[in-house]
């Protein structure tokens, strides 16, 4: 078993046990339709096209992100990344009850008098966008991250998550510049059940073919 297996591995034991632990807590029931209160939804969502230029726009800059990221330059997203030709920005972050709006308040977020950020890996995917109005578009991705506080004990331990977000972008002379960043996670009990099925193997498909494929009969069942 190679390094990275066991790494995997023991990150999968951890976030069954967190995803397991939640779901019973909540006694959640996973039926085909995703249900919250008298709402159904189905279990994925299938976005209308994106416009093909303004989707390269976007892109262009979340792959920018996901390199400054990368490269633990996190003080170039203010400059590359954000508007700052917008005096408001607005950034809500899935770890603080309050919204952050302004340049004072964003700046020491992102350059804190203490950085306790050891390491930090963030990447996106399923990708929609459309225009609000001349010159703003509206972005709706999928992001993941992996992230090490600097701090010993458990704090220190390098942690996973995932989140849908919700982007304002503008259209400046240099290019388009994100105005508003809003996490969007889910519900605890729908967040361990969805933490769950991302646990589940790339392989699970070929698996469950061969399962189903076989005729498997209890002994212990069979009528005498």
């Amino acid at each position: 078993m190679t390094e990275k297996q066991m790494k995997d591995m023991s990150r999968r034991d951890l976030m069954t046990r967190l995803a397991g632990i939640t779901l019973l807590g909540s006694a959640t029931v996973v039926i085909k339709e995703s249900q919250a209160g008298g709402h159904t939804m189905p279990e994925a969502i299938a976005y209308p096209p994106s416009d093909p230029e303004l989707f390269a726009d976007i892109d262009k800059v979340l792959k920018r992100t996901e390199q400054i990221w990368l490269a633990q330059e996190w003080w170039r997203l203010p400059e590359e990344i954000w508007d700052r030709e917008d005096p408001t920005p607005i950034y809500i972050a899935e770890e603080l009850y309050n919204v952050m709006i302004g340049w004072e308040t964003l700046d020491r977020y992102i350059f804190p008098p203490k950085k306790g950020l050891d390491a930090f890996r963030w990447g996106y995917s399923n990708l929609f966008v459309k225009h609000l109005a001349p010159g703003v578009a509206l972005a709706l991705y999928d992001h993941w991250f992996e992230i090490k506080i600097r701090a010993p004990g458990p704090i220190g331990i390098p942690r996973h998550g995932f989140d849908r977000v919700l982007s304002i972008y503008n259209l400046r002379d240099d290019g388009w510049r994100q105005s508003l960043y809003a996490q969007c996670p889910l519900g605890p009990d729908t967040y361990a059940r969805r933490m769950a099925e991302k646990l589940v193997g790339d392989d699970w498909e070929e698996f469950y073919k061969d399962v189903k494929s076989k005729d498997i009969q209890d002994p212990r069942l069979q009528k005498k």
